[in-house]
């Protein structure tokens, strides 16, 4: 048993101007050498606990303690690697903590590119990190802390982020660093990849942290890779020989093609970088492609022209949210449509979200999985012809995830939607799924 790196003792925390706590009496230690991970379900606090942990919280209330050995070094990876990233280019990232470390300069390289190998981040030190996908960017991060060489890494649900592989290489990078001295603590909703690393396994429930034992759930259904052809019915989706460069040289596809007829529903699948993203925003006409044709709805996709045809959720939710409360940001586009009765199509699409209870809450001090699900229920409340949801999952815990797989069905059956959406994580795909295309290897 190493000594203790973190020790919580009676810890809770409430938010200003509220009255109750969203957790208390939390008790948890770990040591040096230990990694344990926390479940719980969405928006029951496990960011704010990392936050509290790492002193991010600004205001409210704090009881208890929180202790740390001396000059001990913690490093967190929140949910949201945008909210991290401060350089323009990759290797300028990694060595921004070593810089304020005050490492040798002549040193920096050296661990800047052994971090990147432990992460599997494949990319030139020049390369700029604005092209990088999520997962890639969820990646820079973790390699960032771990050039820092920290006593206790906490990371926020990195399987939200990252791809089977980049799973593999974390798990193999934990079991290494463990045997160093290293402490890890992981959030997870999905906890079943880390089995046989994990010292001990806490569940935050009813506000209080309690020691469990293992809750993989029932065994993940895998999506099979299957390359679709054309859609059944009138065309929704058309794309055909579409590719995309960047100012570098670097291509994404090759010739890519598919069609998705109304009413269908497709995933899109394929690891950290293949371009999942980019073939959305291409759909959207928010990307121009170097080559090939997309006709959405039968028509050249232009933004202004889909309003209310297409709802797109995007990865990064936080940026679609803008308004005061979230029935105004689920009403907000039925407003500006002129939509009638638009008060009752709100109040039902949040009860079929599950987040009536969150609305007059503001949106943005949700949990990153509850932002989620308000994005979606803005996105589905105007009855679009096509949705394109980009990693529709992230952050939810196995009920709320199947309550969107329930929305996605009813959005296809009922109104005849078709449906894209995009994950790196082949398991549980809708009932009606009719086409799979995987773009790892394209």
């Amino acid at each position: 048993m190493g000594d203790p790196i973190l020790q919580l003792k009676g810890y809770g925390y409430a938010y200003p101007d509220t009255e109750g706590f969203v957790f208390e009496g939390v008790d948890l230690e770990i040591r040096a050498g230990e990694c344990h991970c926390l479940v719980g379900d969405t928006g029951s606090g496990k960011t704010t606990l990392i936050q509290g942990i790492k002193g991010l919280l600004a205001g409210g209330r704090q009881v208890g303690e929180i202790a740390f050995p001396a000059n001990g070094r913690v490093g967190v990876v929140l949910q949201n690697p945008e909210t991290q990233l401060l350089a323009d280019s990759v290797g300028a990232e990694v060595a921004f903590g070593l810089e304020n470390l005050r490492v040798e300069p002549e040193l920096m390289p050296a661990r800047v590119e052994e971090a990147l190998v432990r992460v599997g981040l494949e990319e030139r030190l020049d390369a700029p990190v604005e092209r990088l996908s999520m997962g890639q960017k969820y990646r820079l991060i973790v390699a960032g802390l771990l050039a820092m060489e920290p006593d206790l890494l906490i990371l926020d649900e990195p399987s939200a982020q990252l791809d089977p592989e980049g799973l593999a290489l974390l798990l193999e990078t934990v079991r290494e660093l463990k045997k160093a001295g290293i402490a890890f603590l992981l959030c997870e909703h999905r906890p079943e990849w880390v089995e046989g690393v994990v010292d001990g396994f806490w569940r935050l429930d009813a506000k209080r942290v309690e020691l469990r034992g293992p809750d993989f759930g029932e065994e993940a259904h895998r999506i099979s890779p299957v390359v679709p052809g054309s859609g059944s019915g009138q065309e929704a989706v058309g794309v055909r020989e579409l590719a995309v460069e960047f100012a570098d040289g670097k291509s994404l596809w090759g010739k890519l093609s598919f069609a998705l007829g109304r009413g269908e529903q497709m995933a899109v699948c394929g690891r950290n970088g293949a371009g999942k993203t980019t073939l959305l925003r291409c759909l959207t006409g928010f990307v121009r492609p170097t080559r090939g044709e997309v006709r959405i709805l039968g028509a050249e996709p232009r933004p202004e022209a889909l309003r209310g045809r297409v709802g797109c959720l995007f990865q990064e939710t936080g940026r679609q949210l803008f308004e005061n409360t979230v029935v105004e940001e689920v009403a907000f586009t039925l407003k500006r449509l002129g939509m009638e009765g638009w008060e009752e199509r709100v109040r039902e699409t949040l009860v079929r979200c599950g987040i009536e209870g969150l609305a007059d809450s503001s949106p943005h001090k949700l949990s990153y999985g509850q932002k989620h699900l308000v994005a979606l229920a803005c996105v589905l409340a105007p009855g679009p012809e096509l949705l394109l949801l980009d990693d529709p999952f992230a952050g939810l815990d196995a009920e709320r995830r199947g309550r969107v797989l329930g929305l996605i069905e009813a959005a296809s059956e009922e109104r005849g939607t078709a449906v894209v959406w995009s994950t790196h994580d082949r398991r549980s795909p809708p009932d009606g799924l009719q086409l799979i295309l995987d773009l790892s290897g394209r």
